[in-house]
């Protein structure tokens, strides 16, 4: 019994390290390649090798790449943003003090908004067709190597095989070749017999099937690009500030309202955050459809939105009347600080002008800053430009550009984010099949092994003698020692039982 690794005689022998060319009556013993191409038009023919082609996939692995960076690099907004041109605008204004010359070349080529621009979605759609083109062209080999295997290989093959074994025996071909058969069944082989050669040689595989663990794991990563897409075009990421006591507007054709009941904050021996809850109420018009205390990990679902707790501050109430019409008043969340940490800064836009009127009150605990405790600062912009500024009493009213402006109270307001990922379901899907096909892939590795009985020259003996061309050496050299060991094993146990 002896297996072999060609010339290297100091490692245990079964595995050849060297990289061999097994040819068999002009071919490799694995079968024809690239017969999966489907001839219709040679426009089809030549689209399909295009995106069957490996560096056309590379190309665009790292296209992806790149547009993976450019959304950690520069900052994003959303879909929705981007189309309202007074979003976008103001949004490409606050950019411009980060990016300043750069900023219009990076609004032209989408890298603002990158998961929703066109060259991102055509990056998408060619990489999905590659994935499936090389899927396509996968499919034949696979189901040829399951169902029309290569069982033929020339004698001369066991001389070059990447690893190879034979065991010596007296037994004639018929009892050698069953024994062999049955210890490869015990090993979970298939055997099929070579009709080329019958009576003398076999062929053995194990776990054929198991390519369509490459086809699930491919089709796995079409479904999440496109779960990446719907949730990147379609999905809504929106922060929600509402004063407790208060109510918002949830928008998005909804027709629902948000309102914050109550807000509770604890807090750590150091004056951390331990917890914070708020209790938060959603109503169609009079009638209320979901209620619930909302935390961190902990949000309100309901027609497939979801409200999460993300923040919370302190909020100015604020009465503005022009012509003695009262045209705001409603709580501003104070949601920004001043660089210096003094101030409380919170902004909104007065109804009917092209007016910002931006309100700063004291910190919490801060006497330092330029607004008195229990004052607020109104400061009126124009677009760019500062129209007047005038500090208010609490209670009092100051006159700003035809508009009396008062600031009525504090109050805390509750930070919300709300969510809707209509591609989180396909994103699951997509990585449920991506685990499946990984795992079949890696736990089920394909093997083959050629077998074949050769009478030795100048005596009465047989020779059975083992082939393989397995990549993964290492691994396969245990197990074809332990294949040699136990076919050389049952043929004693034939011989035993054999009548004297």
């Amino acid at each position: 019994m002896t297996t072999d690794q060609g010339s290297r005689q100091a490692r245990p022998p079964v595995a050849e390290a060297a990289e061999p060319t097994v040819t068999v009556d002009g071919a490799d013993p694995g079968g024809p390649r690239g017969g999966g191409e489907v001839a219709v038009t040679e426009l089809f023919r030549w689209v399909y090798r295009f995106f069957y082609s490996k560096t056309v996939g590379l190309i665009l692995i790292l296209a992806m790449a790149f547009y993976a960076l450019i959304g950690s690099l520069i900052t994003q907004t959303s879909a929705a943003v981007w189309a309202d041109p007074a979003q976008r605008e103001s949004f490409l204004a606050r950019a411009e003090e980060v990016y300043g010359g750069w900023t219009p070349v990076l609004s032209v080529l989408g890298l603002f908004h990158a998961f929703t621009s066109v060259p991102f979605y055509v990056v998408v759609t060619m990489l999905a067709l590659s994935i499936l083109a090389c899927t396509t062209h996968r499919i034949p080999e696979l189901w040829r190597r399951n169902r029309h295997p290569h069982v033929h290989v020339a004698p001369r093959f066991f001389d070059k095989a990447r690893s190879r074994g034979s065991v010596p025996t007296h037994a004639d071909p018929a009892t050698a070749l069953a024994a062999t058969r049955a210890v490869l069944q015990r090993h979970r082989f298939r055997v099929l017999d070579d009709d080329r050669a019958p009576g003398r040689a076999l062929y053995a595989d194990r776990h054929a099937w198991s390519g369509i663990g490459t086809v699930i794991a491919h089709l796995s990563f079409v479904i999440i690009l496109a779960a990446f897409v719907i949730s990147a075009t379609f999905g809504v990421e929106e922060d929600l500030a509402v004063p407790v006591g208060g109510t918002v507007e949830v928008g998005h054709g909804t027709g629902l309202t948000l309102t914050a009941l109550s807000f509770s904050d604890t807090y750590t021996e150091q004056g951390r955050p331990a917890d914070y809850v708020s209790e938060l109420q959603l109503r169609r018009g009079d009638e209320v459809v979901a209620q619930q205390e909302v935390r961190v990990n902990s949000p309100l679902e309901y027609g497939g939105f979801r409200f999460h707790q993300t923040t919370f501050g302190i909020a100015a109430d604020v009465r503005a009347v022009s012509g003695g019409q009262e045209v705001f008043a409603e709580a501003v969340p104070l949601k920004w600080t001043s660089n210096d940490g003094a101030n409380a800064v919170g902004r909104f836009d007065l109804p009917g002008t092209d007016l910002e009127v931006v309100v700063v009150l004291a910190a919490s605990g801060r006497t330092d800053g330029v607004v008195p405790v229990g004052a607020a600062l109104f400061e009126v912009y124009r677009g760019d430009e500062r129209i007047d500024a005038k500090v208010a009493l609490q209670g009092a009213v100051v006159s700003i550009e035809g508009h009396d402006l008062s600031f009525e109270r504090e109050r805390q307001f509750t930070g919300i984010r709300m969510r809707q990922d209509p591609g989180e379901v396909w994103m699951w899907i997509g990585s449920a099949l991506l685990v499946i096909g990984m795992s079949i892939t890696f736990s089920f590795a394909y093997r083959r092994l050629w077998v074949r009985v050769e009478a030795v020259a100048d005596d009465s003996s047989q020779l059975i003698r083992f082939g393989a061309v397995e990549r993964s050496v290492a691994s396969y050299q245990r197990l074809l020692e332990d294949i040699v060991a136990d076919v050389d094993d049952e043929l004693a146990v034939r011989r035993k039982g054999e009548p004297s």
